[in-house]
């Protein structure tokens, strides 16, 4: 979901990391649109600036509540997020951990994606391994790391290439044993993973919203 180059002066952009991270915790069991659009809501109510990421001391997860809710005077249309309490709390979580230290830290610590991936997955609530594979590749870390979403095993498993065993991704092992098996199949067609699951997402998704 990143617009705007996260380097700036050589740096990381935290607030481009912050933003993007929120999108991918916001992304977890929601339609792409869905998550998107509290992404917005959330930027426009200043939830994403600096005062709210570095202090952990306010009503952050409060105010996160009530914009995923529809509870602000702004909210015309009757929108409302579909996890709204888990999210704000997961959100919040996620905020008091980046404040301890923040994410442009974590990246520039540590050149190895695996190992980032695994770090996030500890530190970060609401952050699983589909969720920091996808951050890491929006934000141009990597493309080696797969992002193993419910279209993407649905097709793999359509075409024999996982078995029920390997749907189950709820642990950081589990998704790395899956992983593997997707990353071959991605090998064995001379293309990144990146690549692949990106193709079977679109693909997948198209079908689904044309009833095939």
């Amino acid at each position: 979901m990143i617009e705007q180059n996260i380097y700036l002066d050589n740096h990381l952009n935290e607030y481009l990391l912050r933003r993007e991270l929120v999108a991918c915790i916001l992304g977890s069991q929601v339609r792409y649109e869905m998550a998107y659009t509290a992404l917005e809501r959330i930027e426009r109510a200043g939830l994403l600036n600096d005062e709210w990421w570095c202090n952990v001391e306010d009503n952050f997860e409060t105010k996160i509540f009530e914009v995923l809710s529809g509870k602000t005077h702004q909210n015309h249309d009757n929108w409302c997020y579909r996890f709204p309490k888990t999210r704000a709390h997961q959100l919040a979580t996620a905020r008091n951990a980046i404040a301890k230290w923040p994410l442009s830290e974590r990246l520039f610590k540590n050149t190895d994606p695996k190992n980032i991936r695994q770090r996030l997955v500890m530190d970060i609530a609401g952050i699983g391994p589909k969720q920091a594979s996808m951050f890491l590749r929006n934000i141009g870390i990597s493309y080696d790391l797969a992002i193993l979403d419910t279209h993407v095993l649905r097709f793999m498993k359509m075409q024999n290439i996982v078995c029920q065993e390997h749907m189950n991704i709820a642990t950081l092992p589990a998704y790395e044993r899956t992983e593997r098996v997707v990353k071959n199949y991605a090998n064995s067609l001379g293309y990144p993973v990146g690549y692949l699951d990106w193709a079977i997402w679109a693909t997948m998704r198209a079908a689904r919203e044309l009833g095939l």
